[in-house]
Order: structure tokens, then C-alpha cells, then sequence
């Protein structure tokens, strides 16, 4: 039986070699009036095809011109090669030496590159020439489709003056260690086709790095981390992380870990905050939402939501004014002093010491739970309602998390902000049920996946409007900077499941933290609600108003650099920042 083996195309795009030189005068002493007859001139003169194999396409005809040599390469089947000779000329008039070589590389591992016959310390006379070969490869071991099909190398070879100083002779790396190679180079990457997502991982049922193609953004691959885990660890801008996945583009989306790899609890989180403070519309499902036109006094019940301690009180009244054109409350009448006890059922707060506010409570009912009072039942007042699904999801207002996370990104990782992609995050609020306008009982569409079937995806269904970016235009742009939350699909994969306890992955922390994606909205409570993980480790659903944890995501940079460490608690890789 033979076995069949598909493989696209690769694409190698452009190679660019750059020489450069130090100022050759920089060392001479000039009084008076003196005329300089030396010149420089170092420069790439040619460049011809050794050799190539059948499957190889030369698409642009090589070009080798003053300081740069540029080409363009297809290749078709693992195993397929070309080498390229480059002829480097001193013509000046001045003695040349290599001080440095330095290079960069960016996209798919499968390309491979090899460069003979140069090295740091190379002479090259005036009025002499030398050659080096360039050798590219389509990997020979590869099997399957890479998640990447471009590769571009950047190579910089810097000559200066040859004033017979000694610089010792080396050779360099032309493939430094991504990150996204050495976590593959690391673990042996398996296929999640038998994983059963509506249970939770185990030994049999997903521990390790996966891979799939299904359900992901342009059907590419994307590996990702599932189960218990132990060498996810990234030392990054001061902070420890663990790795979620290698993305489709090849960027590294890591989860904030805190200030010790061995953190667990509110250690491993930047700090609370509710997902939106205001309840009472599907609008507030969202990371950002429209702006609203009109206010309206609209009301819905409530229910368990707020806790308060015995000690505390808040202002409240049995009456009320509403501004229309402002949306604003304001309590009326004679204020007093209360508590959530059934001396003050039926009167009004704005859960605060404050008398104004955008959502107001009306008291019904309230239970004490030791030092605490919950909010068991009341009627919310809010004066926002959209009328349509267009104004309730569109990008004009942030959310209190997508402020809180912002503002933490300014703060923290701002200087380190070259190294992180911009490729985006998810708040998907495509519709599940209903029509996600005004207070309709809506649900959206990761519940359909992960709620009633179990079926999770990496994939944006709505990328225009709901994969928040910065200046990427595959997502809407509307981020203020490169940071999110993870979706709740990426949990799902990394063994999480609704309602199951479990605490033997790698995102259980022991407290409960939001996740980026939207659940539904219940007419019956007027309530917004978020997916997030439980403190038990459980996927779980909870009203936008709670203060839950917030864990930053970030993508670092496909071209990021690990210095050392193998992703293990101990020796985490730690990425390259100078």
C-alpha cells in the first residue's frame, strides 16, 4: 500500500545581503591641506547557479548589485535544492577585512540554508576578488504541510579597513534558535484527530504538543499545548509565562504566569476587574461596544451577584431620576445609609457610596453568607438598550477589561513591545441563538461550541470585526496594543471542559479569570455573560459585572530569539531582548 503524501509549494522570498564598512579614514590624521587618493569600494559583482534539483523554479533572475545580492526560489518537494556562488570584489584601493557577519531568519523551519566559503577574519585585498556558496533546502524529512511556506534570510557582512590588526578568525550561525523551532525541536508534536473534547485531558485523552489544521485560521497549522504539561515556561520581559500554542503565522501566544514560575492562585494574575460594569444589553458581552444614540430607562431582574461585606454600606433611597440624554441615575429623595438586609428591600443604590451612576439596583431580596451580604434578587436599571445588532457590536467603546489590560501592557511591557506580534485576539460575537440586540435572550457562538457540542476552533469566524489588532489588517485594529485574554476555544484544547473540575492542566491556577469570549445574554436577568476559567479548573460562565482575575496574552514574535533553557520550570527558555 503506498502512502500518499501531499506537500504545497514553498515559497523562499527574498534573500538580501548587505556589506557594509566602517569609515575607512577614520584613523588618518590630517593638518593643513591634504588630498585623500584612497578610495573604498567593496561590492557584490556577481552571482550564478551552481547547481539545482528538477523541482527547484527560479521565479526572479538572481541579481548581484553593489551592496546587495537578492533572489527568489520555488521549491516543490522535500529534498529539492539550489546552490547560488557569489563573487564579493574589492575594487577600491584600500586592504578590506570581515569584522562581522550577522544574519537573521524569518519563516518556515522547512527551508533550510547554508552558506561555505566565508568566515570573520576573511582578508580581502585591493583589487582582488573572493566567492562563497549559498545553499537553500527544502527540508528532506519533512511529511506533511509546514504551518509556514516562506522563509527569508538576512545576511549582513561588515568589511572594514585591513590596518593589519589581528581579528580573530570565526565562523557564524546562520539559524539561530527560534523560539517556535525549539519548542518543536523540544517535543514530538502529535496529531489531536482521537482527542475527545468533551472531556477533559488526561494520559489518554491528550498530554503534550498537538497539532491540527482543522478549524484554523486559512486552514494552516497550529501547534498547541494540552494536559498537565511541564515544559511551557517562558522567561519573557521580567515576567514568566506559559506557552499556549505556536500560531498559525508562526508567532508564540504565551499566558502571563506572574513573578515565579511556581506561582499559583491571584499570584499568577495582574489583578481583578469585571469584564464590562454595566449589565442590561448584549452589548456587553463584547471587548469593545457601540457607542449608544439614545438612553432609555430599561430594567431586567437579577440575580447573585454581589457581594458586600457586613461591615460596608452603601447609599440608597426609594427614588430615583434619570437623565435621558446622559444615561446618567441619580438617587432622589431622602438617602440614607443601607445594607443588604430586608430592612431596605424595595429601595434603590448605586451599589456605592455614590449617588449617580449608569446602573442602579433595586433591592428585592439578600442573603448573608458569614461576614458577607449577597445580592440574591434585584431589578437592574440600565439606560442603555441597543436596536440593533450593528450598534450593540460595534468597535467604539472599550470594555472595562480591554482598558484594565491596556493599561497594564503601557506599563509593563511597552519597552518590549518590538518583539511582540500583533496577531490579534478573538472576541467572538457571532450568533449561536438569538438575535444579539437590545435584552433578547442571545447566545453566541463559542457556546454553541463549547457549551452544547464540544467542539472548539482557533479560527476567528468574524476577523473584520472581532480579531482585535493594532495595525494587522486581518483583524478590525481597534487594540490600542498587542495584548488580550485567551479565548476560551484555546482552553477547550488545552483540556478544559464546561462544568468538569479539573485541576491537572496547565491554565488551572486555583481562582477564577476571565477568558476572551462572549457566552450569551438572559433576558429573564438582564445579564451579559463571559466565559472564564473556574477556580476549580472548570469552563464556566459568569456575569460581566464580577471582578474576575485577568492573566495578559501575548504573541511574541515569530523571529524571537531563545538564549537558553528548555522550557521546563527550572530552565525556562528565555527569550533575547538585546
Amino acid at each position: 500500500m503506498k502512502k500518499k503524501i501531499v506537500i504545497i509549494t514553498l515559497s523562499l522570498l527574498v534573500l538580501i545581503m548587505v556589506i557594509g564598512y566602517s569609515v575607512f579614514s577614520t584613523n588618518l590624521k590630517i593638518n593643513g591641506t591634504a588630498n585623500i587618493a584612497s578610495t573604498w569600494k567593496v561590492v557584490f559583482t556577481k552571482i550564478e547557479e551552481v547547481s539545482k534539483s528538477s523541482g527547484v523554479t527560479v521565479t526572479d533572475t538572481p541579481i548581484a548589485s553593489g551592496t546587495s545580492v537578492t533572489f527568489n526560489v520555488d521549491f516543490k518537494l522535500p529534498g529539492d535544492e539550489i546552490i547560488y556562488k557569489v563573487t564579493v570584489a574589492n575594487q577600491g584601493t584600500l586592504d578590506a577585512i570581515i569584522q562581522n557577519i550577522a544574519s537573521s531568519e524569518l519563516g518556515s523551519d522547512a527551508i533550510k540554508f547554508k552558506i561555505d566559503g566565508i568566515k570573520i577574519g576573511d582578508k580581502l585585498a585591493k583589487g582582488t576578488t573572493t566567492t562563497f556558496n549559498i545553499t537553500i533546502s527544502y527540508d528532506s524529512s519533512i511529511t506533511s504541510q509546514p504551518s509556514l511556506t516562506d522563509n527569508k534570510l538576512t545576511l549582513d557582512v561588515t568589511y572594514v579597513q585591513d590596518l593589519g590588526n589581528n581579528i580573530p578568525s570565526s565562523g557564524f550561525d546562520i539559524t539561530p534558535i527560534r523560539l517556535s523551532r525549539k519548542i518543536l525541536q523540544d517535543n514530538t508534536p502529535q496529531s489531536d484527530t482521537n482527542i475527545d473534547f468533551s472531556k477533559v485531558n488526561s494520559d489518554t485523552n491528550g498530554k503534550g504538543l498537538y497539532y491540527t489544521n482543522k478549524n484554523t485560521e486559512d486552514g494552516k497549522t497550529t501547534y498547541y499545548f494540552r494536559g498537565a504539561v511541564t515544559n511551557n515556561y517562558v522567561y519573557f520581559a521580567g515576567y514568566y509565562w506559559r506557552i499556549i500554542r505556536i500560531n498559525e503565522d508562526g508567532s508564540v501566544r504565551i499566558i502571563y504566569q506572574g513573578t515565579s514560575p511556581s506561582a499559583t492562585g491571584s499570584n499568577v494574575q495582574v489583578g481583578t476587574s469585571p469584564f464590562n460594569s454595566m449589565p442590561g444589553d448584549n452589548a456587553f458581552v463584547g471587548y469593545m461596544y457601540g457607542e449608544p444614540t439614545t438612553y432609555s430607562d430599561g430594567y431586567g431582574n437579577y440575580s447573585g451577584f454581589i457581594w458586600a461585606q457586613t461591615t460596608g454600606t452603601v447609599k440608597m433611597s426609594k427614588t430615583y431620576s434619570f437623565d435621558t440624554s446622559t444615561g446618567i441615575y441619580t438617587l432622589t429623595g431622602t438617602i440614607v445609609d443601607g445594607k443588604y438586609t430586608s430592612d431596605y428591600y424595595n429601595y434603590y443604590t448605586c451599589n456605592s457610596q455614590g449617588t449617580t451612576c449608569r446602573l442602579m439596583l433595586k433591592l428585592t431580596e439578600a442573603r448573608q453568607d458569614g461576614n458577607y451580604y449577597q445580592v440574591w434578587a434585584a431589578e437592574t436599571h440600565s439606560g442603555y438598550y441597543s436596536t440593533s445588532y450593528e450598534q450593540a457590536h460595534k468597535n467604539e467603546v472599550d470594555s472595562d477589561i480591554k482598558k484594565y489590560l491596556e493599561n497594564w501592557y503601557q506599563s509593563h511591557l511597552l519597552d518590549y513591545d518590538d518583539y511582540i506580534a500583533d496577531t490579534g485576539f478573538c472576541n467572538d460575537r457571532t450568533l449561536y441563538s438569538g438575535t444579539g440586540i437590545g435584552r433578547t435572550t442571545t447566545n453566541y457562538g463559542s457556546a454553541g461550541r463549547l457549551y452544547y457540542n464540544k467542539t472548539p476552533q482557533f479560527a476567528c469566524p468574524e476577523p473584520s470585526r472581532d480579531l482585535f489588532t493594532v495595525t494587522n489588517s486581518k483583524g478590525n485594529k481597534k487594540s490600542k496594543y498587542k495584548v488580550g485574554l485567551v479565548t476560551n476555544d484555546e482552553a477547550a484544547y488545552a483540556g478544559g471542559v464546561y462544568g468538569v473540575a479539573n485541576s491537572n492542566y496547565y491554565l488551572y491556577t486555583g481562582t477564577d479569570y476571565w477568558t476572551m469570549s462572549p457566552f450569551d445574554f438572559i433576558s429573564s436577568h438582564s445579564g451579559a455573560r463571559d466565559w472564564g476559567v473556574g477556580l476549580a479548573g472548570y469552563l464556566h460562565v459568569t456575569h460581566d459585572l464580577t471582578g474576575l482575575g485577568v492573566r495578559p496574552v501575548i504573541n511574541l514574535a515569530s523571529n524571537v530569539e531563545v538564549t537558553s533553557g528548555n522550557g521546563t520550570i527550572n530552565n525556562p527558555y528565555i527569550i533575547k531582548t538585546d
